[in-house]
């Protein structure tokens, strides 16, 4: 691949990452607006166009009154207040197909150019079933909400989160290997193995924000830096067996996700340190690296203020925002992480 393709495929994967970036947005957007369940059919053709006319509109709504969700919360909603819902969730299964198409339509033409090698082809097939499982996924989660309870599986939810940021790594860490030479990356085994151990706990802390928008645990302790008057709950553990305790348990599981945060602050603000006089050499890892305290203090503050807001529900604005920012702090450290050599990456471990 010549020098002139390789930067617009850059591009193009670049434009890709915001796809996927917006679809996380709407996608918290879906949740905090409880418009997960406001469609009950997956149709990937036909389900791509609202519904277009008063009868369609209808036939949409009558087969949304026959959910659990209507059913027991939403029973006497009026048509116009199902379409403010069912457009998020339109817009959520119709962006993700955008992307596939979009990425795929990337994929068909370097193909037919004869641009890609193997390893390109590889890469590509790779992402392309990243993108099918995610929307497999999706429908899968969905359709735990629309059976008995009116409410999607936690554990569903986040599994669906966790993949939507593994498949925007992956397009991360692809731009960063076509951008990056190998010999201008850095050799620091340490601190290689430091930053990847600081994704791995960024990783966690994700799925347990995960945990806690499936939970809606946000709104059962509104407060900083308590919890509801005590620092350490009085029914932490409760649960049996104890692992339960972590995806299931309100109290632990909110409990995690501060304490994680706590260290997540400590950890990434020495590493920070750390490499200050590693990037002196290095401007793209300087400058990223100059990054990460603002955004780690916004990602903060964004989860402060949405916990002291969340008295009965979460403000959209704020979870979503909150949502955004932690996917931004973990590709600032992906950023990071992907600068080092990566022959090296097994044998510091």
């Amino acid at each position: 691949m010549n020098t002139t393709d390789k930067n617009l495929l850059v591009k193009l994967l670049v434009v890709s990452l915001v796809i996927i970036y917006f679809q996380v947005i709407v996608g918290g957007i879906t949740r905090l607006t409880e418009s997960g369940l406001s469609m009950t059919d997956w149709k990937v053709v036909t389900g791509s166009i609202p519904p277009l006319t008063q009868e369609a509109w209808e036939t949409e709504f009558e087969a949304y009154q026959q959910s659990p969700e209507y059913k027991e919360i939403n029973e006497g909603m009026s048509l116009s207040e199902f379409k403010n819902i069912f457009f998020w969730e339109w817009l959520h299964r119709v962006w993700g197909r955008w992307g596939f198409l979009f990425l795929f339509g990337v994929f068909a033409y370097f193909l037919v150019k004869k641009k890609l090698d193997k390893k390109h082809i590889g890469r590509f097939s790779l992402l392309l079933l990243l993108y099918i499982a995610q929307g497999l996924l999706g429908w899968f989660m969905v359709k735990s909400g629309l059976v008995d309870r009116p409410e999607v599986s936690h554990y569903r939810l986040t599994a669906h989160l966790l993949l939507a940021i593994f498949l925007f790594a992956y397009v991360l860490w692809y731009v960063s290997d076509l951008v990056v030479k190998p010999e201008s990356k850095i050799y620091n085994p340490k601190m290689q193995r430091f930053a990847w151990i600081l994704v791995g706990i960024l990783v966690l802390q994700i799925m347990f924000g995960g945990f806690m928008s499936g939970l809606k645990a946000a709104s059962h302790y509104p407060t900083f830096p308590d919890m509801n008057g005590a620092y350490i709950p009085h029914n932490l553990f409760e649960m049996q067996p104890f692992w339960v305790n972590f995806t299931e348990h309100i109290p632990t599981i909110q409990f995690t996700h501060r304490s994680i945060a706590y260290l997540l602050v400590v950890l990434i603000l020495t590493y920070g340190h750390l490499v200050k006089r590693i990037g002196e050499n290095h401007p793209f890892f300087r400058q990223v690296n100059l990054a990460l305290p603002f955004v780690l203090t916004t990602q903060v503050l964004l989860g402060i203020f949405t916990l002291l807001n969340s008295l009965g529900s979460v403000p959209v604005f704020l979870g979503v925002a909150h949502q955004a920012c932690g996917l931004l702090l973990l590709s600032t450290m992906l950023l990071l992480a992907f600068q080092y050599r990566k022959n090296n990456i097994l044998s510091s471990f």
